[in-house]
């Protein structure tokens, strides 16, 4: 026995208050939904009578279109019964749901889209790297979701290292990108959870070491002579100051107010996750922010001139504003880094591993480090306690030579 209803899906309403109607084809206990590709508000769905009501403005046409894929599922499943004796729920949806599925970059852009208007502008632009890459590999042409498969998923993960010479965690980083957008689609009963290739095709994370300097290289990168003035003297100043200060993110030092500072303390909310820090300033620290005090110095101003002197309108436009400054300071670390004989790839971010590492050699408890970096689980802050774990290892090899 089978069962077609048509349902008004409520929990699925969307921002403008628009819930999906679906068909629910029931059989033997196992439900399908094919979607009717209409949405309207609760209050003109009549449950009971399976119609929209009167009042609606297009009433009449939702009505017969409804009227019309009722009676196309219970035609489907009349003529598959008289081909086979055991009919599937899942071969009524692909008799009546016989329309391609969404196009993948549409349905893409407009759920990156999402995560720019609730402000979370990071992720945003992970997903927009990640879009613009595979349109650029498809070109003009359309991508369906269901062209997705494995054996596209394999030539376009071979694409991204051959073309733009990603390593495997960036691939990994942009496929779970695409992956989030099908599982999405699947969610909202949009595309068939058995078509979507990622059941099977698995992305594996390489682990990766953090790139910190030890106190030797701290050290020389500290007293290297910088061209008084220069931009790339505070580029190395801000560095430094991270490196001591509780290894406060870039995004935070290019917005660290003196309002943030009482002469003692840094007290701010992180950029990136919200979370309340207050940072005792050691010493070395203390020596670099008052470097930038100035007379009549305002509470509104900004400790470090990285940002142009201005107030941003929004914060898309701000985070443009530090990752583009960002940028540029990481070319100034990696010049002076190089001039000292570093030979690592030195990043403004590096200052944040450097201050975990010498906080947990110097015996700092794990959990305070965890809190002075904002982390929300001390699991996170775990990896800088294996990196110093792992130098102590290292360091017993010399009793083997």
């Amino acid at each position: 026995m089978v069962t077609i209803k048509v349902i008004l899906r409520k929990q699925k309403t969307n921002k403008a208050g628009l819930a999906p109607l679906w068909l629910r084809v029931t059989k033997n206990r196992k439900t399908k939904f094919i979607s009717l590709n209409i949405r309207l508000e609760p209050k003109y769905w009549d449950e009971g009578k399976q119609r929209v009501i009167g009042s609606y403005s297009n009433s009449t046409r939702l009505n017969s279109l409804i009227k019309v894929k009722l009676a196309e599922a219970q035609a489907a499943f009349v003529d598959l019964e008289l081909e086979h004796p055991i009919v599937r729920t899942q071969d009524i949806l692909n008799r009546v749901s016989s329309k391609r599925s969404p196009d993948f970059f549409e349905y893409a852009y407009k759920f990156a889209q999402d995560y720019r208007d609730k402000g979370k502008e990071r992720t945003f632009k992970r997903f927009r790297t990640a879009l613009n890459k595979m349109k650029e590999y498809v070109g003009e042409q359309k991508l369906y979701m269901e062209d997705i498969n494995i054996p596209f998923l394999k030539k376009y993960e071979k694409y991204l290292f051959e073309k733009h010479g990603n390593c495997n965690n960036t691939r990994h980083t942009d496929l779970k990108s695409v992956r989030k957008v099908i599982n999405e689609a699947v969610d909202e009963q949009l595309f068939p959870f058995e078509k979507n290739p990622f059941n099977r095709y698995k992305l594996k994370w390489e682990k990766t070491n953090k790139s910190y300097l030890t106190e030797t290289e701290l050290k020389a990168f500290e007293e290297f002579n910088v061209v008084k003035g220069s931009m790339r003297e505070v580029h190395h100043d801000a560095f430094v100051f991270s490196c001591y200060a509780g290894g406060l993110r870039v995004s935070d030092i290019c917005t660290l107010k003196w309002l943030h500072f009482n002469g003692t303390h840094i007290t701010m909310k992180t950029k990136k996750t919200n979370s309340q820090v207050a940072i005792k300033l050691p010493q070395k620290a203390l020596e670099i922010i008052l470097k930038y005090k100035k007379e009549n110095q305002k509470l509104s101003d900004r400790i470090f001139p990285i940002l142009d002197d201005r107030d941003y309108k929004t914060q898309n436009e701000l985070s443009d504003a530090i990752n583009s400054k960002n940028v540029s300071a990481n070319k100034s670390l990696l010049i002076i880094a190089k001039k000292v004989g570093i030979e690592k790839r030195v990043s403004f971010h590096t200052s944040r591993h450097t201050w975990a590492t010498r906080a947990l050699s110097k015996g700092m408890k794990i959990h305070h480090v965890s809190k002075l970096l904002g982390h929300a689980s001390v699991r996170t802050t775990e990896i800088y306690a294996k990196i110093i774990n792992k130098d102590l290892d290292d360091a017993m090899d010399v009793f083997d030579n």
